[in-house]
């Protein structure tokens, strides 16, 4: 009696490797597409909580944070001259309205570049940054070139 080894025959192998390329084909090109979609939800989800912290900010300070001083009279504690501490007491009570400044998730980059006139809107997409401030207005946007768009042809930079 002859004994024969049950094994996989080279087409069956050669079969199975290509369904496995096809699938990879396809869904390769969608996980692609998935990390642009998380880029661009979280980069709302900043903008909307920063947004929202300047509103606080102002309400209780009764003006915009300074430019010069955005990141820090954000993160830490202030009293109702602006004034920034380390820790919070009876005197500096306000805040702190963010944890820290988050990076732009498209750039990485956390850096702020300010405006201070009531006529600038946008940032002006010549540059790739982190985030930009008018400190007279209270905007905040995307500091990104135009071509960082969604799916929509929306500019990043006036989300």
């Amino acid at each position: 009696m002859r004994h024969t080894a049950k094994a996989f025959t080279l087409v069956e192998i050669l079969i199975v490797v290509i369904i496995l390329a096809i699938l990879a084909g396809v869904a390769i090109p969608q996980i692609g597409g998935v990390t642009e979609v998380s880029r661009e939800t979280n980069l709302k989800e900043n903008l909307s909580k920063i947004r929202a912290q300047i509103q606080v900010y102002r309400n209780q300070h009764d003006a915009f944070p300074d430019g010069d001083e955005f990141a820090d009279q954000m993160t830490k504690y202030t009293n109702f001259e602006r004034e920034v501490a380390d820790t919070g007491d009876q005197d500096y009570r306000y805040g702190p309205y963010l944890e820290q400044m988050p990076p732009n998730p498209v750039t990485k980059d956390a850096t702020i570049r300010t405006a201070s006139g009531a006529d600038q809107h946008f940032p002006p997409g010549d540059a790739d940054g982190g985030w930009w401030y008018n400190e007279v207005t209270g905007a905040f946007y995307a500091d990104l070139t135009d071509d960082h768009e969604d799916d929509l042809g929306n500019p990043y930079n006036r989300f």
